[in-house]
């Protein structure tokens, strides 16, 4: 039997309903669907972020809560887990789905991008797809959806708004901020797969990345939360490859380090250039601090990158 990423999101939202003072969570029907506010105005919590992590990663990763030294900081840091990265990261983590109605604006995370196929033109090169009458969808945004909202992903991922789920972050929340640290593995899947990698050789993946401390400011969450993954975030992957040398020229490109870029704090670039600081670097600087690979067809673990201290130092001081 086929896998449906919808459906183990299903099970773990219904577990956050039935923990809504536990987990700090606050839930109501909007259209008809069900909707989770884990960090918009609910207080939320790092357990909440936890859940919401596994949502956007389709139920198929293990997600929890461990320490990072960072100098004299014990600061906590997220661990994530997966045996199928492609589909975990790829076709349900990525925030592959810009939602704007009218003034709403939302990133779209979770397995409910699967059945839109946002963005089309990954889904064709993953090949990957299910069926589903139950949609779950993740919305980075600061505001709930309202009616029309919600009958335009319905719409879009062919579901009723009554099994439809949405879970709602702000980058703000303690949830937000866990939600996006656990964003580790799929970025440096992301950064293999703007290099051409063969992302079909990729059996595992696993990474660690500090959390970002919390500011009352969404932009300033967006600079601490990168300089986090880009700065402190650890991938290690198991491959299953044919050359090791090629393997090599690959893992030297994937690390942040390789960008010219590198070196620049987005939490100090966040005061320059508002939310343009996105489109004033290189692309490629977007990827984790450290890489390493496994390949099980030659037993050889490559490496590639370095945690930068001093720039989260900065992250967390700032």
């Amino acid at each position: 039997m086929k896998l449906s990423m919808n459906k183990l999101a299903v099970k773990l939202v219904n577990e956050m309903l039935t923990k809504e003072e536990e987990l700090k969570i606050l839930s109501m029907k909007i259209g008809g669907a069900t909707v989770i506010d884990a960090g918009v105005k609910a207080p939320s919590s790092f357990e909440a972020g936890i859940y919401v992590s596994k949502i956007c990663l389709g139920g198929l990763a293990d997600v929890a809560i461990t320490s990072y030294k960072i100098k004299e900081y014990y600061v906590p840091a997220v661990e994530v887990s997966t045996d199928h990265p492609i589909q975990a990261c790829m076709a349900s983590q990525l925030a592959g789905w810009r939602i704007s109605v009218k003034e709403f604006f939302a990133n779209g995370s979770g397995p409910a991008r699967v059945l839109a196929k946002k963005p089309k033109k990954l889904f064709e090169k993953l090949g990957y797809s299910e069926e589903s009458d139950e949609a779950v969808l993740v919305l980075e945004t600061e505001k709930y959806p309202d009616d029309e909202v919600v009958k335009f992903i319905s719409n879009e991922v062919k579901v009723k708004p009554e099994n439809l789920y949405l879970v709602l972050v702000s980058p703000a929340s303690i949830a937000g901020s866990v939600q996006v640290s656990a964003r580790i593995v799929e970025t440096g899947i992301f950064k293999l797969n703007t290099l051409e990698f063969d992302l079909k050789t990729i059996l595992y993946g696993y990474g660690v990345c500090p959390v970002a401390p919390l500011h009352s400011s969404s932009l300033k969450m967006a600079g601490r939360s990168n300089d986090m993954l880009l700065y402190g975030g650890v991938t290690y992957y198991i491959v299953d490859y044919p050359d090791d040398v090629k393997l090599n020229e690959y893992v030297s490109k994937v690390p942040s380090i390789a960008s010219k870029d590198y070196g620049k704090s987005f939490t100090e670039l966040v005061d320059q250039y508002g939310w343009d600081f996105l489109y004033k670097v290189d692309p490629s600087i977007f990827a984790p601090a450290l890489v390493i690979i496994n390949n099980i067809r030659s037993g050889r673990t490559l490496t590639s990158g370095r945690i930068n201290y001093d720039i989260l130092e900065k992250a967390l001081t700032s």
